[in-house]
């Protein structure tokens, strides 16, 4: 093998070009030169900006890279946190107010207002299920969300002037959500077995109760009247019931999308369908008495949308019921949502919500809101 290499490499070293050979190289080379000349390449090329990086600023880099997946991370587990948790200042104190920050209409603010309101009712039913409501936690919940609830109630005033639809719907939708959540935190925390804590619970929801009772009965109630014109469209004007004269000028809107009893009524139906889908997650959960008794809530909160539909919601009643199934429906989906999140109470059926198809007037107190605007439709 090593003979082979050496022949093979003397061979090689014997073999070169002649002139001529080189000769007639170098001319077919020059004309392919003159052929082809050189031109500006289209590439240009440019200093990286990461040259001036030093080890240490790569370190201090990184650092603030841990800290951003880090921060991300504790803004997403601080959504859970209740007051007393260790990141509970998190979620009030960043998370909330960036939430605030990017609501940028006055309806997508009344609506963040809104939830962040029931954020702290959801919250106090944490804290009355595990027993841990003290006066302390209590007083700041309630301001909390009695910051959030003013809110509401000042931006649905100014809907009322431009847009009744608008100032119906947010504040039906906080209205059932107080009459819901509080009826939650009653129950929980009257199963409790620490004292302050179900001490603090009754004088929260009595709390809550009196700001449903506020936002029922705004200062200056809206009058809506309506009138249908010829293209089919409904022209709609709002009055101040203490003035008597017009707040703003004629709305032309179309009676498909625009009637406040409408917008309640496909609340209800919708918030309705949401609490059957939760009922039929957690039923195999619940004995056959207590899944009887809810699905037959849901049932005649059914029957009043039904009924609504067939009598095309005219009559000031007929208003009434409607904005009852809302409350109703609301309240049997807080109590589904509560017992799936605490099993080891037996919160169901939905407190203040009937079970049969008696439509009798309901005079108790149940702390709901009615809607603060008179409607006249002639649908």
């Amino acid at each position: 093998m090593n003979s082979f290499f050496k022949q093979l490499k003397k061979g090689s070293d014997a073999i070169r070009l002649s002139a001529r050979e080189r000769e007639a190289m170098r001319f077919t080379l020059e004309e392919a030169m003159r052929a082809h000349p050189l031109t500006r390449s289209p590439i240009r090329i440019t200093p990286s900006p990461f040259l001036f990086i030093t080890p240490r600023l790569m370190s201090s880099l990184a650092f603030v890279l841990i800290l951003a997946v880090v921060g991300s991370s504790t803004a997403y587990a601080a959504e859970a946190a209740v007051p007393g948790d260790i990141l509970y200042p998190v979620k009030v104190r960043v998370n909330e107010p960036l939430r605030a920050a990017l609501a940028l209409s006055s309806e997508a603010k009344a609506t963040w207002h809104a939830e962040a309101a029931e954020r702290r009712m959801k919250e106090a039913e944490v804290l009355a299920a595990r027993g841990t409501l003290t006066a302390d936690v209590k007083a700041q919940l309630e301001e909390n969300f009695d910051t959030h609830a003013t809110e509401v109630e000042a931006l649905v005033e100014a809907f009322g002037e431009g847009d009744p639809v608008v100032a119906a719907d947010i504040s039906t939708r906080l209205g059932s959500s107080i009459a819901a959540h509080s009826a939650v935190i009653a129950r929980l925390g009257e199963e409790g077995e620490d004292e302050e804590s179900r001490s603090e619970s009754r004088h929260f929801v009595r709390t809550l109760k009196e700001r449903g009772k506020r936002i029922a009965s705004t200062e200056r109630g809206l009058s809506v009247k309506a009138e249908r014109g010829d293209s089919g469209e409904i022209a709609v004007r709002t009055f101040a019931e203490d003035a008597g004269v017009a707040l703003s000028a004629s709305i032309t809107i179309r009676d498909t999308d625009a009637a406040i009893v409408a917008r309640i009524e496909r609340n209800a139906s919708t918030t309705l369908e949401e609490a059957e889908a939760q009922f039929s997650a957690i039923k195999e959960k619940l004995d056959a008495t207590t899944s009887a008794r809810t699905k037959a809530q849901m049932s005649n909160i059914r029957g009043h949308i039904k009924k609504f539909r067939e009598e095309d919601g005219k009559g000031s009643s007929e208003k009434e019921k409607i904005e009852r199934a809302l409350k109703d429906a609301t309240t049997v989906k807080a109590f589904l949502e509560a017992q799936e999140q605490f099993e080891g109470h037996d919160l169901l059926p939905a407190s203040d919500v009937e079970e049969n198809g008696d439509e009798k007037e309901d005079t108790e107190d149940r702390g709901g809101v009615t809607l603060p605007i008179n409607v006249n439709l002639p649908l």
